[in-house]
């Protein structure tokens, strides 16, 4: 049922084939302007485990183990490699001439990296602040996220930036000999230091084929107190990382100066596209309105999306991170993930599975293949706790038809397993909210919001940024009360009309029109009379809208309380988050009919079987008048 813009393609993907059938590699071939592994979301999205305080060890012996399972992220020219097209001679054999594998971590203090090199010659030869001359990683730093079209040489970040460490752990922003900070590309803001009990710290050596290397940075060098961003509990953070090799044949002291440069070849893990100009500069000349709406998106002329070399040290060319949860705050369970790539490629897939994972679920992308992948489907969420259902597909990819004459049904609708759907245009369908008779997508009865239909109401036409809160006791909610904000920068909401059996959490309208966020817990019947046979749940994320958002959601635009409500939803439906007290209800005889206590919402209607609707501005106790036709009372 849903209905989407055609948007501009900004992620593709270029084939090199050369390496990967067994041919020589021309690293002078290589086009540094196209998209490629190295600029999708998926491949340059990465969840960081959290370790015990102290078990990393700098010793440069590494493994997946001590990473916290951390599967070691392979960077190879000819294959996923963004590679510099400097110097002019530059050369590269195969993966054994330069490649590498990185791990990441990080404790309570510290973010760690470790390295595990292929190199056929290891040499370091250059001073401290020119170790990309020589075999060495270099560590690109966007601690706030702000995806800026900058160059971290010269832009002197506060917190993060540009730093280089060589194979033997030392760091280009120290020097040695003075025992002292030197240049201002690394984390300008810190009073940092370099050393076993410095905010930096790495030890490497030589290994057999080549080398393995390991650093620690403070987390104080990325963490603003101003912005008050903490690395930790699945916070998203920009990073990348590259190699510069060294083979001894430039003029280094080491060298045998047959070439131009010492440096023989430097490639990157990540080079995403970014908004050209868009910097510090350009956004002190808008608006806050102007900011709210990103309207560099919509000005190709002058900030078109791009690739090039500043871009591996930019913001904006960096990939994202996010941080695993403390201990005492994970969770667990196994959910199926329903998405349009199952290798989460395209749209933010990769993020919102990356926060899944740091918060410890097992997570298992699935195709939505429906009508035709409906067994399929089944299959795979047997033996899961939860399913959910990604924005980026299309809605009739969880359908199949059903009837004479045929109606397009919920493929999952008798599956007795937790879901959650934020692709809300599968609502009506499922029968979650009502809906025309002809399942036509009509927006005065769901979709969301920021639309260009005519039937969505008027105040429904913008971008929104917070939702209310309805019911605070509920779990979901955590406590959140009244107008909370999810969304920096505004974005589109989900909402729908779900029968009185559901629990309405939050709403777009602040007297409870329009709900974004609700759950239909087993047993509650749905729009056309049928029973949940498990927890339904229709969550508030929004999608593309047309008139006010004409782009894919980023979960990085979620505030705290926005992923609270993410997660909380999740630990909900998967059975582990706090229980609320239960309801409760007592009727006591009174002289003009009946006093009923009660926790929760009071609920009544004309039968037992319902269908049963809210007691307007009822409050505990709320006194029963002795009139009319009986009626039922229950709390909810």
């Amino acid at each position: 049922m849903k209905k989407r813009p055609y948007l501009p393609i900004v992620l593709a993907s270029v084939l090199l084939p050369q390496f990967a059938h067994g041919q020589a590699f021309d690293i002078s071939t290589f086009d540094g302007t196209v998209a490629g592994p190295w600029s999708a979301l998926n491949s340059t999205t990465l969840m960081v485990p959290k370790v015990s305080n102290g078990s990393i060890k700098l010793d440069s012996t590494i493994s997946s183990a001590e990473y916290g399972g951390f599967t070691g992220v392979t960077v190879t020219p000819g294959v996923n490699a963004w590679i510099l097209d400097f110097p002019g001679d530059r050369i590269w054999g195969n993966p054994n001439d330069s490649s590498f594998t990185y791990y990441l971590a990080h404790d309570d203090d510290y973010l760690y990296v470790g390295v595990d090199a292929k190199d056929d010659v290891v040499n370091t030869d250059d001073p401290n602040a020119a170790f990309w001359k020589d075999d060495a990683i270099e560590i690109i730093i966007d601690a706030l996220n702000d995806r800026l079209d900058n160059n971290t040489d010269s832009s002197k970040d506060a917190f993060g930036g540009h730093s280089y460490v060589n194979f033997e752990g030392r760091f280009s922003g120290w020097d040695d000999t003075a025992n002292a900070k030197v240049g201002q590309s690394w984390s300008s803001g810190v009073d940092w230091t370099y050393g076993a009990n410095g905010n930096v710290f790495g030890f490497g050596k030589a290994a057999a084929g080549g080398w393995k290397m390991e650093v620690r940075f403070k987390k104080n060098m990325f963490e603003n107190p101003v912005a008050g961003n903490k690395l930790r509990n699945g916070y998203i953070m920009g990073f990348n990382i590259g190699m510069d090799d060294d083979d001894k044949k430039g003029l280094g002291t080491n060298g045998d100066k047959t070439r131009s440069q010492d440096l023989e070849i430097q490639y990157f893990w990540a080079n995403r596209q970014r908004y050209k100009d868009l910097n510090a500069a350009y956004l002190d000349t808008l608006t806050a309105a102007d900011k709210a709406a990103q309207v560099w998106r919509t000005d190709p002329d002058n900030h078109g999306l791009f690739i090039d070399s500043t871009g591996r040290l930019s913001h904006g060319g960096t990939g994202e991170i996010i941080f695993g949860y403390d201990t005492d705050k994970l969770t667990s369970g196994k959910i199926l993930y329903l998405c349009a790539n199952a290798d989460l490629s395209g749209t933010d897939d990769s993020s919102v599975v990356a926060l899944l994972r740091a918060a410890g679920y097992t997570v298992k992308p699935f195709t939505a293949s429906g009508p035709a992948g409906g067994d399929d489907m089944r299959a795979a969420a047997v033996g899961q706790d939860l399913i959910m259902i990604s924005e980026s597909l299309g809605s009739g990819s969880v359908l199949e038809p059903i009837g004479e004459p045929v109606i397009q049904k919920f493929i999952y609708r008798d599956t007795n397993i937790p879901i959650i759907s934020w692709e809300a245009f599968m609502w009506d369908n499922a029968e979650w909210t009502s809906h025309p008779e002809d399942f036509s997508n009509e927006f005065s009865f769901f979709g969301n919001t920021g639309r260009t239909e005519d039937t969505q109401p008027d105040d429904l036409k913008l971008a929104f940024d917070s939702l209310y809160i309805k019911k605070p006791t509920h779990p979901i909610a955590t406590g959140l009360t009244g107008k909370v904000k999810v969304y920096n920068p505004p974005y589109s909401l989900n909402y729908g009309k779900p029968t009185a059996d559901a629990d309405v959490i939050a709403s777009v309208r602040e007297n409870g029109e329009f709900p974004c966020l609700f759950v239909y817990e087993k047993g509650d019947k749905l729009v056309d009379g049928s029973v949940c046979p498990n927890k339904r749940i229709g969550l508030f994320t929004g999608q593309v809208a047309s008139l006010t958002a004409n782009w894919n959601p980023e979960i990085r635009w979620f505030t705290e309380a926005g992923k609270t409500l993410l997660l909380n939803t999740v630990k909900y439906a998967v059975g582990s988050a706090v229980v609320a007290e239960p309801v409760k209800i007592v009727a006591a005889r009174i002289a003009s009919g009946l006093r009923v206590t009660f926790t929760g919402t009071l609920q009544s209607a004309d039968s037992v079987t319902g269908p049963w609707t809210d007691v307007a501005g009822a409050k505990s106790p709320a006194d029963v008048a002795f009139a009319g036709a009986g009626k039922f009372y229950r709390s909810k």
